[in-house]
């Protein structure tokens, strides 16, 4: 369905470009996949998204707990393997481009499951973890997430994490972090770093959750990338309230334009943070941050309700309708090139520089 009415020749020319692309998202919950698990792959398949990085560790994850779910992920695959495939290289990912399948990067939103154990990181890597994000919401072994009260930045551990992760080839995620932590990792990391699915704070302001301008520039100069969100508390809202509002696609393209103008068209990605079965039934699970958080932190998560999710954003609350974003690139007049770039190429650049190949 189109949200856009684009003169047939605009129209015919954004379905070419969506196909020829190259479409990533920087991160997907992972919840729909253990509840509707062939209507939540066909979304990916019917959007031409050929990738995404699929959240195995947040709050409550340790590290039985995420063995578990990358065992869980990876039966999952092997009962879809016609239609999905775990990535752990840039070459799985084209493959899957290839293939016409959805590629599956395991991606860990916190550093719980490795406790206070460098070996774990190992461990991890070679159970196919690819992509960390340094904490979570709260206070770990590494540095403080972006709702702790003090955030006295990344500890003497969670230097040791990011220079092993640079060494092994795992992509830094500050997503969750807190400003001083994602700091840290800036300065400290000789690889890029990313946001892989924070929102731009000028925009929509959610403390720590929606990065100021500094702390973008300072990701872009890593060549790291920020991935725009669709989750709607990070997209729209009322700047002194911290209303959550009903926002478009529309919306999620003004933070990108927003983005690209203070980043650099090769910074800025997609990152949805969404589950195509939550989006469409509002139904957030039990340890969901619109659950547990929201009431504490409002100035993060924003005001509504708790019991279920806000809507989101009309136009691209389903990965199957991926086209939207692309005729709505095409509408505001990016080449095809730096169409291909948000969509995924930027993602595709970072993953061959950090992973190799």
């Amino acid at each position: 369905m189109s949200f856009y009415d684009l003169p047939a020749e605009m129209e015919e020319h954004a379905k070419a470009v969506h196909g020829d692309a190259f479409i990533f998202d920087g991160a997907v919950s992972v919840m729909g996949f253990h509840i509707e698990e062939e209507t939540e792959i066909q979304a990916f398949l019917d959007g031409g998204v050929s990738g995404g990085n699929i959240s195995l560790a947040t709050s409550e994850t340790d590290f039985a707990i995420a063995i578990d779910n990358i065992s869980k992920i990876k039966r999952l695959i092997d009962r879809n393997s016609k239609t999905t495939a775990l990535v752990v290289s840039a070459a799985d990912l084209m493959e899957c481009k290839r293939a016409g399948k959805f590629g599956m990067v395991i991606h860990f939103q916190n550093t719980t499951p490795i406790l206070d154990k460098l070996d774990y990181l190992y461990t991890f890597y070679d159970l196919g973890l690819r992509v960390l994000q340094l904490t979570y919401n709260t206070q770990t072994f590494v540095g403080a997430g972006c709702c702790e009260r003090v955030d006295g930045g990344l500890s003497n551990f969670g230097m040791e994490v990011v220079e092993e992760s640079n060494r092994l080839g795992l992509l830094l995620d500050v997503s969750h972090c807190g400003h001083t932590t994602s700091w840290d990792a800036i300065k400290h990391s000789k690889k890029p770093v990313t946001a892989t699915h924070s929102g731009v704070y000028t925009l929509a302001r959610s403390y720590g959750r929606n990065k100021p301008d500094d702390l973008l520039k300072g990701i872009a100069e890593t060549g790291g990338i920020l991935g725009i969100p669709t989750q709607p508390c990070f997209v729209k809202r009322d700047p002194d309230t911290h209303v959550v509002q009903q926002a478009t696609v529309d919306d999620v393209l003004d933070q990108i334009d927003y983005a690209v103008n203070l980043m650099g068209i090769d910074h800025v990605g997609f990152g949805s943070d969404m589950s195509n079965y939550a989006a469409r039934t509002l139904d957030p699970p039990r340890d969901s941050n619109i659950r547990l958080v929201r009431e504490k932190r409002p100035d993060v998560f924003g005001v509504g309700p708790t019991d279920k999710y806000d809507p989101f954003p009309i136009g691209l609350d389903n990965h199957g309708k991926m086209l939207n974003l692309t005729r709505g690139l095409i509408k505001r007049k990016y080449s095809d090139e730096d169409t291909k770039k948000v969509l995924g190429g930027n993602w595709m650049r970072i993953f061959k520089e950090v992973w190799g190949g």
